[in-house]
Parts: structure tokens; C-alpha cells; sequence
């Protein structure tokens, strides 16, 4: 009878049957964690600044040309819009002023979701990057940057429908005095309609969504992508890194209060297999397909992505 071959070659014996099927595999996912995370922060820094320059730039804009003569109207979010007549006399007037107190309190409204969204999304960008390079359990800001993140989606992509929808009933409110009540005469004008454009008696008068409207749109898509790259991020594989260093933070709690304080110390190294198996081989989640920590307290394999002992 031949003898064991574990004990020729000094291997231990192999996990018991309650362990996970152990498979070989590489640790590299094919879309790396950093470079996603990376990759949705950019994302996200750019609807941030997008939304940032809607803040000071007009929404809606009206020109009126005939004779010789041009006066351009720039809606801009805030309590004033802009008058522009030839090529460099440009001035700012009051909405309330101008008699449009409800097209006033409505691009007030603007001004004051587009600074949420635009604070939120800065937030998350700090979050995120924070997330992309740190080295020591990144992924548990990941929760906290997906709710702020969708935060500042939420409010940038409320904003061209409430522009779009809000303004020609705000036009038909202040209809009775002020610059309304010339806005509003037979149809088309721009209380029937957000865009429109009509020629009259040797006149042209057109009206529509400006620079921000368009800029807020773009803004809202790029938060998407990003919000949905950083949502892939939750089950992708870990990095090396990631393994390493959630392993050691495995080890220091599996140790408990009373372990030595070298061995308790989030930089030493802890065991990601059981004593005896080979180096080449890893454990992987049967679940999500992982890599998972092996914690020598419970003698338990532990998957951080699943956060469930198997």
C-alpha cells in the first residue's frame, strides 16, 4: 500500500467539505477597479463643472431683428436676465422689475437646485477619487458617493423640464403687467410654447432654450455613466491591493483585543489560505467569483464583496 501522499510532500490535508471549491484563476479583473473608478470620477468632474458654468450662463433666450435692428434677451438663473442691443451694449435688469415675477422666482428656483446639484456633485468627485486611490478599504466610501452622486443626477436632470414646462405657464401668470404682457399676444409667442419663432410686419422674433438648458442636459448624462460605472465597481473583482489590504484589516479583527500587538497591526501581513496549501492557489467566491480571506479565528473562508462566511 502506497503511503499518503500529503505526508511525503508535508502538505496538510485539504479544507473540509464546508470550505468553497477552490479554483485557479487570474486575480486581474478584465476591467480594472481603479481604472473604473478613475474613469467614473472624470466623469463626474466634468458634469460638476458643466453644471457649474449653467449657473452663469443664460437658459432661454429671445432675439428680436427687424430694421436694421437687434435686441437679444438672455434668461439667466438668478433674479436678472440680460438686454442686449447691437454688438457690445449689453445690460441686466430685474426680473421683478420687468414685471415677470413668476418667470423671476422660477429661475431663482434654477439657481438654487443648480448650486445643490453642482455642491453635490463635487462631493462625489472627492469621494470618488478619494475611492480610486486610496489604499485601505476604498470601497466603504463607495455607498456614501453612489447617494450623493444621485443627489446631484436627481437635481440636474430636474432642471430642463422644470425650464421647459415652468416657463410658459410663468409667462401666462405675469401676462397681466410688465414685459408678460407683451410676450403674450396671438399664437405662437412664448407663453404657448418654450420654442417657437414667429416674422411680423418686416420683424422676426424667435425664442428657445439657451447655452445653460443644453449644458444642464449634458451634465445629467455624464452623472448617469458615471453613477452606473461606479455601480459596476460594487460586484467587480477586488484588486491586489484591495485583497492585501482588506486581509490585513480581516486579520486584525479576527485576532481580537487580547492578540499581540504585532500580530494585531493593520500592516501585517495575514494568511489568505489555510496553513499547507499551495501559494498558487487562491479561493474564490462561488457566488460572485472573488477573492475571498481565509480568518483563522473561525477557520472560515469570508467574501468581502458578498459579506457572507462560507
Amino acid at each position: 500500500m502506497e503511503p499518503n501522499s500529503s505526508l511525503q510532500t508535508g502538505v496538510s490535508p485539504a479544507p473540509p467539505l464546508s470550505a468553497p471549491v477552490l479554483v485557479t484563476r487570474p486575480p486581474r479583473p478584465k476591467l480594472s477597479v481603479r481604472g473604473t473608478r478613475f474613469t467614473a470620477s472624470t466623469l463626474l468632474l466634468i458634469a460638476t463643472l458643466l453644471l457649474a458654468t449653467s449657473m452663469g450662463v443664460s437658459w432661454w433666450g429671445a432675439s428680436l431683428s427687424g430694421g436694421g435692428h437687434a435686441i437679444v434677451l438672455g434668461f439667466d438663473p438668478g433674479s436678472a436676465y440680460t438686454v442686449q442691443s447691437g454688438s457690445n451694449n449689453s445690460a441686466q435688469q430685474s426680473y421683478i422689475s420687468a414685471g415677470l415675477v413668476h418667470v423671476g422666482e422660477l429661475y431663482e428656483a434654477v439657481l438654487g437646485v443648480g448650486l445643490l446639484a453642482t455642491v453635490a456633485g463635487l462631493v462625489s468627485v472627492v469621494l470618488s477619487y478619494l475611492g480610486a486611490f486610496a489604499a485601505f478599504r476604498s470601497r466603504r466610501i463607495l455607498p456614501f458617493t453612489l447617494v450623493i452622486t444621485l443627489i446631484s443626477l436627481a437635481s440636474a436632470a430636474i432642471l430642463p423640464g422644470l425650464v421647459a414646462l415652468g416657463q410658459p405657464g410663468a409667462f401666462n401668470a405675469d401676462n397681466s403687467s410688465g414685459f408678460g404682457r407683451s410676450a403674450c399676444g396671438p399664437s405662437p409667442t412664448p407663453c404657448t410654447g418654450f420654442w417657437g419663432s414667429v416674422s411680423a410686419g418686416g420683424s422676426t422674433v424667435s425664442w428657445g432654450a439657451d447655452v445653460g438648458w443644453y449644458l444642464a442636459i449634458v451634465a445629467a448624462v455624464l452623472l448617469l455613466v458615471g453613477l452606473l460605472l461606479l455601480w459596476t465597481v460594487r460586484k467587480m473583482p477586488y484588486t491586489r491591493g484591495e485583497v492585501r489590504a482588506t486581509s490585513a484589516y480581516m486579520a486584525t479583527v479576527s485576532a481580537g483585543p487580547n492578540a499581540d500587538s504585532a500580530s494585531s497591526s493593520p500592516g501585517s501581513p495575514a494568511p489568505v489560505a489555510p496553513a499547507g496549501m499551495p501559494a498558487s492557489t487562491s479561493a474564490y467566491c462561488p457566488r460572485c467569483g472573488n477573492p475571498m480571506t481565509y480568518v483563522t479565528q473561525y477557520s472560515r473562508w469570508y467574501c468581502m464583496t458578498e459579506r457572507v462566511y462560507l
